[in-house]
């Protein structure tokens, strides 16, 4: 998304992210692609989480009911209105022989949160502000209502709309506006501070953090060499798993010398063919796939390295180590 984003594209990102606004994942979307989150740029005061999650609780915020819940918070999962997240005794009251069931809206719903974004870029070019960019002008949960037979919801997750407008076309249709307004009136007024344009044209200047803490960074750091570990005895297994395989192969085929029998030696060749497959497999695995994840971590690693030193405004080089695959 950065790549396109810095060619001066259009970049949308969405789907079901499986993570809170401000999460780490999330700030390290933000700061780092860059794009918006259109929801949070709409309702900068929405949870962030459910009303039940320690992150939530500690903005002593009172429990939301499900209609707030959609409306300002945008939560797309968990919520009371989901049949899908009813309990089993609640959801055999779904049929199509049986009358429908309306929740209400004011019903407290403590477990609905938002995982689901819709991530969008300008694609406006500062050194061009003519050409304009766009900007968000609206956004919604959808995708409420339920099977007209089966009365369940459409999906365990609720969706999430936006309408992204290009800044020069709301512009010319300001102006067009007031003109109109202008000649029915007989006078021609306008506040440019207080117009629609100049409100949501203030979206196209990027207020996400350029970077993020280094509290948050050295989590990342931490993670990745965790993950790093980890894929190195993945690998180390898997090899292991290839030579060792080969090695009771060739000692079922030698094996087959001394067979006293004709399906004995038919069990030895199957066996030794079944062992070699599953050891080439992982052989594959282990040999190609996992050594191009090491360097990938070892690519993402020296970026956020490097991001953090930059954040804390100091010098810094990545040593070259070169990639340790064992």
């Amino acid at each position: 998304m950065r790549g396109a984003v810095e060619r001066g594209h259009l970049v949308i990102g969405l789907g079901d992210f499986n993570m809170l606004p401000l999460s780490l994942a999330h700030g390290l979307i933000t700061a780092h692609s860059p794009v918006r989150d259109v929801w949070m740029l709409l309702h900068p005061d929405c949870s962030v989480g459910a009303a039940v999650d320690p992150v939530e609780k500690a903005r002593r915020r009172p429990i939301p009911t499900a209609n707030f819940n959609l409306v300002e918070n945008g939560a797309t999962c968990d919520s009371v209105l989901n049949t899908w997240r009813w309990n089993k005794g609640q959801q055999k009251f779904l049929d199509p022989n049986k009358p429908p069931i309306e929740v209400p809206g004011d019903r407290i719903d403590p477990r609905a949160k938002r995982l689901d974004y819709i991530f969008a870029s300008t694609g406006s070019n500062p050194a061009n502000a003519d050409q304009g960019g766009w900007i968000v002008k609206s956004a919604r949960v959808g995708m409420l209502s339920r099977h007209p037979e089966l009365q369940c919801s459409l999906s365990d997750h609720f969706s999430v709309e936006c309408t992204l407008q290009n800044s020069t076309a709301l512009e010319a249709e300001t102006s067009r506006s007031d003109d109109e307004s202008a000649v029915n009136n007989g006078v021609f007024l306008k506040s440019p501070a207080a117009s629609e344009f100049t409100v949501q044209n203030s979206q196209l200047k990027n207020s996400n953090p350029t970077y993020l803490s280094a509290q948050a960074y050295d989590e990342i750091l931490v993670m990745i060499e965790t993950y790093r570990l980890r894929e190195r005895g993945q690998r180390r297994l898997r090899l292991g798993h290839f030579v060792g395989s080969l090695v009771v192969s060739i000692g079922c085929l030698v094996a087959v010398w001394w067979s006293p029998r004709n399906f004995v030696a038919f069990l030895l060749m199957l066996l030794s063919t079944l062992i070699l497959s599953t050891g080439v497999i992982d052989g594959l695995i282990g040999g190609l796939f996992i050594g191009s994840e090491i360097r990938a971590l070892k690519e993402f690693e020296w970026e956020i390295s490097n991001a953090r030193a930059a954040a804390n405004g100091e010098p810094h080089i990545l040593s070259e180590e070169g990639i340790k695959d064992w």
